[in-house]
Parts: C-alpha cells; sequence; structure tokens
C-alpha cells in the first residue's frame, strides 16, 4: 500500500472502522447509488467498452458501495482493474475485500492519500480508460480544486472518461453541513462542502467540455427511530462527537412530513461526465 502525507481532512478521522454505523447509514442512503447505476447513461459509457480489460482510478473509494452495486448490472464481459485511493486505510481494506468478491472488478494498486496528494501519489500521465470520484469530493480544499481537475485530466487516456457524482448546493447534504459549521462551537472544519457547482465553475474555467445528469431523490427516516436519525446527521457532518440530536433539535423540523410521520431529506446530486478529447 502506498501512503502519502495529508493535510488534516475530517474525512480522515470519521472514516475509521470505530466511527462507522454502515449498515445503518445505507438504510437511508444506499438509494444514492442505486439511482447512478441504474442511469442508463452510465450504463451506456461502461458497456461502450466491451469486453477489454481497462483502468480503472476510483477516487475517495470508500467501503466499495457503489462499484458493488454497479457489478450487479454491467452487461458486457469487461474488466476493470482498478487502482483505489482514499485517505482512509480501513476503507482501502474494506474496498479490496469488496472487489475481491466482484465479476467485472480487480484490484491493482492501493493509494493511502488525501486527493489533494494526487499529483504526488500518482505521477503518471495518460494511464486510466475511467476515473470516477463518487460522494469523494465535500471537504477537498477549494483553493486545490483546479489544480486537482487539471492533473485528473492529465492521468486519462484520449477519450478516457472522468465521472464525478456530487451533491448540489440545494441538498440536504449540503445544507445539513453548512448548519453544522455555523451553529456548532468548534467543528471539525471551517470551510464549506465542495458542491457540484464548484467542479462546474471550475471546469469553465478550464474550457473543459462537460455533459450534466440530475438526480433528485429523498433520504426517509421514520419519526419513531431516533437513533438512525442520530447516526445519519453524525455521517452528514462526519464528527461523531456532536449530539447532532441536540444540535438539530429546530432545524429537523424542516424536513419532518407530519402525514407520513417522517423525516425527508432531500437531495439533489450531479453527476458530471468529462470525457478526454
Amino acid at each position: 500500500m502506498k501512503q502519502s502525507s495529508d493535510n488534516l481532512n475530517p474525512s480522515k478521522e470519521y472514516y475509521q472502522k470505530s466511527n462507522l454505523n454502515l449498515d445503518s447509514w445505507f438504510k437511508v442512503t444506499l438509494i444514492d447509488y442505486e439511482k447512478l447505476v441504474n442511469n442508463h447513461q452510465l450504463l451506456k459509457i461502461i458497456n461502450s467498452f466491451g469486453n477489454n480489460t481497462i483502468k480503472l482510478l476510483d477516487i475517495g473509494c470508500g467501503t466499495g458501495a457503489f462499484p458493488n452495486l454497479l457489478d450487479q448490472e454491467i452487461d458486457s464481459q469487461i474488466k476493470l482493474s482498478s487502482d483505489l485511493l482514499d485517505v482512509s486505510e480501513y476503507c482501502l481494506n474494506q474496498c479490496s475485500s469488496v472487489f475481491n468478491q466482484l465479476k467485472y472488478f480487480q484490484t491493482n494498486e492501493v493509494f493511502a492519500s488525501s486527493i489533494e496528494n494526487i499529483q504526488t501519489t500518482i505521477p503518471r500521465s495518460n494511464y486510466y480508460d475511467i476515473i470516477w470520484a463518487i460522494h469523494s469530493f465535500y471537504t477537498v480544499d477549494i483553493k486545490r480544486i483546479k489544480d486537482i481537475l487539471q492533473h485528473i485530466g492529465k492521468l486519462l487516456k484520449p477519450n478516457g472518461i472522468f465521472l464525478m457524482y456530487q451533491a448540489s448546493s440545494d441538498s440536504c447534504y449540503y445544507q445539513l453541513y453548512d448548519f453544522y459549521l455555523k451553529n456548532y462551537e468548534q467543528p471539525n472544519n471551517s470551510s464549506k462542502f465542495i458542491v457540484a457547482e464548484d467542479i462546474q465553475e471550475t471546469l469553465d474555467l478550464l474550457e473543459l467540455q462537460y455533459d450534466l445528469i440530475d438526480f433528485d431523490y429523498n433520504h426517509k427516516i421514520d419519526y419513531e427511530n431516533q437513533d438512525l436519525l442520530e447516526v445519519y446527521l453524525k455521517k452528514c457532518i462526519l464528527n461523531t462527537s456532536v449530539d447532532v440530536l441536540s444540535l438539530f433539535k429546530e432545524k429537523k423540523l424542516q424536513y419532518f412530513q407530519p402525514q407520513n410521520n417522517q423525516f425527508s431529506f432531500k437531495q439533489k446530486t450531479k453527476l458530471i461526465i468529462v470525457k478526454n478529447q
């Protein structure tokens, strides 16, 4: 496993085994990945590589939830030889274990690194057929986004594709984290979440063409399930030490639907597709 130093990052502290309650989290949020893997345009891109073995870089791979679902939808004999990059060694180990059970994915190299250090961690050029970042850029240093995206472009082979799945500024992911930054006296970060619009603005500055696919869905939690609500809110702010039920006592009422007796958190996410010309 190759490692590099990284900046202080709430994701690194949060994504440890002791902090994660993924079974509960995915009871609410697996819809994020289900919506994505069932999108016909995404599947068309993946299946367009036919029966070839292709190089994939999974940036911020997490525990492999997205490839695990996508593996069940692929309709070709493609093989994805996959390099994994994540700030959490626990997530890298979990994702590698998941890949070992999949039909179309296999782990190649593993990089323990923040996204900010991708230029030194993966310096090679014209190497990957596909690079994707699925819910991976939220806590990246906004001042580094331009350089990072430029470097990702250099990592793509001719006709390679970069896919980014990122929440929009009017998603609850963003709203809840922004509320936390403004109302908690010692947040674990001082910067707002990076949202899809930040990425679009940077791509426009770089004069890179891209396509967009919009996704709208809701995360639903029954009112009685306060334990699940607590897990959800802590994950949204990447901080397990906060008394979130108290912090969001008034805020969460905005998302309560009395007719269903449940909280409904509206998410708006964009898939940004950049093709290397």
